[in-house]
């Protein structure tokens, strides 16, 4: 419930703090691959479900503070290697192996793999752009899903 309730809220903070000072802005919310289909791990039915909700957030946020000039919309990495993933990783060697190879691009993503597309829709660049959600996965939500952990 934390990934949809402190999210929405979250947003909400920002949002009133922009239409409080009539700036307009954009919030870009965090949702996940799994919020496209299964992943190769197992027992992620609650985090795909709560990152859903997330994308979900994206779609009506957007609609509904577009009128404030506010954009919302959301990114759905793949396999991002965090100081908390490696920690995953470093704990469970297969689903390191199971990771690095699913993408089809062969690797896992790097926080920096995120920078462009962070950069895009929250600057003037993506001015028309709301309640979108961008997939940076390495190709895995196109494939490579079959991998099993």
């Amino acid at each position: 419930m934390v990934n949809v309730m402190g999210t929405y809220f979250t947003a909400q903070l920002a949002a009133q703090h922009m239409i409080d000072h009539g700036t307009g802005g954009s919030i870009l919310l965090i949702s996940s691959q799994t919020a496209h289909g299964t992943t190769p791990q197992e027992h992620t039915s609650m985090y795909g479900a709560s990152k859903t909700a997330v994308k979900a957030l994206a779609v009506h946020l957007g609609v509904e503070l577009a009128p404030h000039k506010i954009r919302v919309n959301s990114l759905s990495p793949g396999y991002i290697e965090t100081e908390m993933g490696r920690a995953a990783l470093e704990a469970n060697p297969k689903m390191r192996d199971v990771f690095e190879k699913a993408p089809p691009l062969g690797r896992r993503g790097k926080v920096d793999d995120l920078t462009g597309a962070t950069i895009w829709l929250l600057s003037d660049a993506g001015s028309w752009t709301t309640g979108s959600d961008v997939l940076i996965t390495g190709g895995l939500h196109g494939g490579g899903m079959h991998l099993k952990v």
